[in-house]
């Protein structure tokens, strides 16, 4: 990297680091700013490691590359033929990739045209969306500091969020999404909801579930016996009206169709999808294994995929436990406060006396709509990728929303005590509100 570069890239950290310790938001988070510096940090990092094996061990330098790349003719279109800068730039089928290219146009200007300084700019904005994932999260699983910090610092989702690609801003849209839906912004919500769609469609089909138990678990007391009938309803039209069913499976058999038809070294196993419910319930069993399970151990073709088998062993794992611990104990368990944080304590105490839903029943709300929305959205992906690579990354954003119920179902257990109490002590503003 040229010396102008380095540098470049220095300032622009240092400046992001200033940032991120005086902006309300960050600051607000919950989070001390030290950590809060260390976190963003570790999204720069591996953001950059991602790019370097982009180049080293992929035909092409891989997407992160290629967006990088056709980044200089969008420039080139923009200020010497803008009626085919249009042509190229106005097409919905290609508005993501046209998205991301137009953000390397943006940097580029800032970085001169290096790809380094673009992801540090870039996890600056993805930065937003980590922190308002965890300010969500943190509302919720109040005692469980580990259970909310995993939304910064899960291997796979950090790897394919800390560059400049969809999932990046998939992640950055899921987190204002649930920050707005929180605050009960109706408006906020709906753009959201476009622009998550507009990156990936196929999302908006896992998403409504997730929605709708979010939406119930933010409700007062009163309404959510109402609100929940009137979304019943709306599943019931759903399901029972032939033409939306149809055009859902029509949409997953086309997008299954354009994968299949790509080539790659990580190609697995994956029946053809057509648009029918027999078909359907034929490539069931291989949508579970693919969108849930794989890589197995040896499969992809890469070394890299071992280490993505490695974490998903260890994910499942602690889903499994804490199914089976949940299970023997035969409830959800209750609400705890820790006695040592006098404002959560404070915050609970209002929201008993108000008409709001009690915090268990909202934490099961709230859990319930995490683990629908990562569940239904691996098992889309295994119904319409056949490559190991697309799993993981497509994969990656869902992984926060089923640890964090599972990791504050384990709790009361004296190894995530400790490791609570340590967050807590290090991590944890202690005189934050939530």
């Amino acid at each position: 990297m040229p010396l102008l570069h380095i540098l470049l890239f220095i300032l622009y950290f240092f400046l992001l680091c200033y940032a991120i310790q005086k902006i309300p938001f960050f600051r607000n988070s919950g989070i001390r700013p030290r950590a809060l510096i260390l976190l963003f940090s570790l999204r720069v990092l591996v953001g950059s490691l991602h790019n370097w094996i982009a180049y080293a061990y992929y035909p092409s330098h891989g997407d992160i590359w290629i967006f990088f790349n056709d980044s200089f003719v969008t420039r080139h279109e923009l200020f010497t033929d803008f009626r085919l800068f249009l042509d190229d730039n106005s097409t919905w089928a290609y508005m993501s990739h046209n998205v991301i290219s137009g953000l390397h146009v943006l940097f580029n200007f800032l970085s001169f045209d290096n790809l380094y300084i673009n992801t540090l700019l870039f996890s600056f904005l993805a930065f937003w969306g980590n922190t308002a994932l965890f300010r969500v999260f943190s509302g919720i699983f109040r005692n469980t500091p580990l259970s909310v910090i995993c939304v910064f610092i899960v291997p796979s989702t950090l790897f394919w969020t800390g560059c400049i690609h969809s999932e990046g801003i998939i992640y950055l849209l899921l987190g204002l999404l649930l920050y707005y839906l929180r605050r009960r912004l109706i408006l906020p919500c709906l753009l959201l909801l476009g622009m998550v769609t507009l990156f990936r469609s196929v999302i908006l089909i896992p998403l409504l579930p997730g929605l709708i138990c979010w939406t119930l678990a933010y409700r007062e007391q009163g309404s959510v016996r109402r609100w929940g009938m009137l979304f019943g309803l709306f599943l019931v039209v759903l399901i029972v009206w032939p033409g939306v069913f149809q055009a859902s499976l029509k949409h997953m058999s086309d997008r299954q169709a354009e994968f299949q038809a790509l080539t790659g070294n990580s190609r697995i196993y994956l029946p053809v999808l057509g648009a029918s419910l027999g078909s359907l319930l034929h490539v069931l069993p291989v949508a579970i294994l693919n969108g849930l399970f794989e890589p197995l151990p040896g499969v992809g073709g890469q070394r890299i995929y071992m280490a993505f088998s490695l974490e998903l062993i260890c994910i499942w794992a602690i889903v499994g436990y804490a199914a089976g611990y949940t299970l023997a104990r035969k409830i959800y368990p209750s609400e705890r406060v820790p006695a040592s944080s006098a404002a959560v304590r404070a915050s609970v105490a209002g929201a008993a006396s108000s008409r709001e839903i009690p915090a268990p029943r909202r934490v099961l709300l709230f859990s319930l709509g995490c683990i629908l929305f990562t569940l239904t959205g691996m098992l889309m992906t295994g119904f319409i990728v056949p490559f190991v690579g697309a799993i993981v990354r497509y994969r990656s954003i869902y992984w926060p929303f089923l640890l964090a119920p599972s990791l504050y179902l384990l709790r009361g257990l004296p190894f995530f005590k400790m490791i609570n109490q340590w967050l807590y002590q290090h991590v944890i503003d202690p005189g934050h509100r939530h």
